[in-house]
């Protein structure tokens, strides 16, 4: 399992009616950070010289502890790769509280230029599936 972590701050237009950030918000939040795990850990530039496409298939989400305006953001991502699955976990954090705000969880494939779903790329499978020695 590879990990890495993604900051922001929730700005004013992601609040719901309720000041607090609306619940499609945590899916942007959760898909910001899977893209930025794809860059960290240098496999986008696999997947596109491939010719293919990441595509969330599946997701979940538990909503635990509402964000507010300017709350200080942390996702924590861990990916994996079993049985030719690619899934991935977000624990959406408070920073200034260190409350997990919500849980995003999903499973990710890849398609090519014709919308068809491939095998996840070797090298891509090898890195995940390789030992957990790094946390960037």
């Amino acid at each position: 399992m590879k990990r890495s972590s993604y900051e922001l701050t929730v700005r004013g237009y992601e609040l719901d009616s309720f000041g607090h950030v609306n619940n499609a918000v945590y899916l942007q939040y959760a898909e910001a950070a899977l893209w930025n795990f794809l860059k960290v850990h240098g496999l986008l530039t696999i997947i596109i010289d491939a010719g293919l496409f990441p595509v969330i298939m599946e997701s979940t989400q538990r909503y635990i502890h509402e964000l507010k305006i300017l709350d200080e953001v942390r996702i924590d991502t861990e990916v994996s790769c079993s049985c030719g699955i690619f899934s991935y976990k977000h624990n959406i954090v408070n920073k200034n509280t260190g409350l997990v705000s919500c849980r995003v969880k999903g499973k990710l494939a890849y398609v090519n230029k014709e919308r068809i779903i491939c095998d996840i790329p070797e090298a891509v499978r090898a890195y995940l599936e390789g030992e957990d020695n790094d946390n960037k």
